[in-house]
């Protein structure tokens, strides 16, 4: 018989049920340590993607309203803002105009009585009134450049006939220096000057202002004010679902070409209240008009939709341009008062006695 003190002394490895208890333990604590780590990482690759995403959002949504903050400076009441609607998720375009600091607004002079009145685009030369110009320099010929790229826009200048007429805008180059004629001789001062002698040209580099509908392709010289006039328009470029659709910008009265303001964004929306109404639309429903301070554009809401450069991040929106679109996805929103408008508007419901205003 064995001896059963000997045999218990004896020793003993793991059971089978025991190695297996033991493993799938491990197992589950490696999942669970791998499951964090995993996660770790995509928060660690996700976090800049959303700062960068939140960047670019915000420097497109800060540039516009820099420029919003502008509009209309110097400009006739009616002409501040061009609108284009793109219509659900295809993003707008917007054009923001205002004069140059720097450069003089100026009038033509008064057409003849009785006669027809010439329009930009069917004259050659412009006579400006010296009288007319602000700032006004000290010398007349100074006043623009050879080679300037100018715009003249229609709306109201003080003849009540230029209230009603629809606003429009006109590039045009200078194709010589300016000339002083009439009482004063070819004397450029400003007691000498009787009329400034603009020769006009062609304006090649200005292509796609994209006016609204409603606006004048034309701009009689009866209502036109002209200068330096600064068309800043904003676009998303290439549309998406495109690979990293962009804010671009570009500045019409410079030439320039368009340029990347912000990365990686998808969407810009724009809308816009007329007067004093509380009721944002998604282009205005009334053509601006001098007469009617209740058409001006006065406040303009931006909206701006940035993605993620990676698709498939932890909260991504999928399906929004197309089915595998799987990018995380911001939007950020302001709204911005155009001063400018605002005051020009107040002024003239004073002069029209609108107590809405007051």
């Amino acid at each position: 018989m064995p001896n059963e003190a000997a045999t218990s002394d004896h020793p003993r490895g793991f059971s089978l049920i025991e190695v297996l208890i033991a493993l799938l333990i491990t197992m589950l604590v490696m999942t669970s340590v791998f499951l964090l780590l995993h996660k770790s990482q995509k928060s660690f690759a996700r976090e800049p993607e959303v700062s960068d995403m939140n960047a670019n959002a915000r420097a497109g949504l800060d540039r516009i309203s820099q420029d919003l903050a502008v509009a209309g400076f110097a400009t006739p009441s009616n002409m501040a803002v061009m609108w284009s609607d793109g219509g659900g998720l295809t993003p707008d375009r917007v054009g923001i105009v205002y004069a140059d600091p720097e450069v003089p607004v100026s009038r033509p002079r008064p057409c003849p009585i009785g006669g027809p009145c010439a329009t930009i685009g069917t004259s050659t030369v412009v006579s400006l009134d010296p009288s007319s110009l602000s700032p006004q320099p000290p010398d007349f010929s100074q006043a623009y450049q050879d080679g300037m790229l100018l715009f003249a826009i229609q709306g109201p200048n003080g003849d009540p006939a230029c209230d009603a007429v629809a606003p429009g805008l006109v590039p045009f180059q200078l194709a010589g220096t300016p000339t002083c004629t009439g009482a004063g001789g070819s004397a450029s001062g400003p007691a000498a000057c009787g009329t400034l002698n603009l020769t006009l040209g062609p304006a090649p580099t200005v292509t796609d202002l994209d006016p609204p509908a409603g606006f004048e392709s034309d701009v009689s010289l009866h209502c036109a004010a002209i200068g330096l006039f600064h068309v800043v328009q904003y676009r998303v470029n290439p549309l998406p679902p495109s690979p990293n659709p962009q804010l671009e910008r570009r500045d019409a009265a410079l030439g320039e070409p368009w340029s990347a303001v912000a990365g990686n964004i998808e969407n810009l929306q724009v809308q816009y209240i007329q007067g004093l109404n509380e009721v944002f639309e998604d282009a205005p429903a009334l053509l601006p008009m001098g007469a009617d301070p209740t058409t001006w554009v006065t406040r303009v809401r931006i909206t701006v939709g940035g993605r993620s450069e990676s698709t498939n991040l932890e909260g991504a929106s999928p399906g929004v341009y197309a089915a595998g679109d799987t990018h995380l996805r911001r939007t950020f929103t302001t709204t911005v008062s155009l001063r400018n408008q605002l005051s020009q508007a107040q002024q003239k419901a004073i002069d029209l006695g609108l107590d809405s205003w007051n």
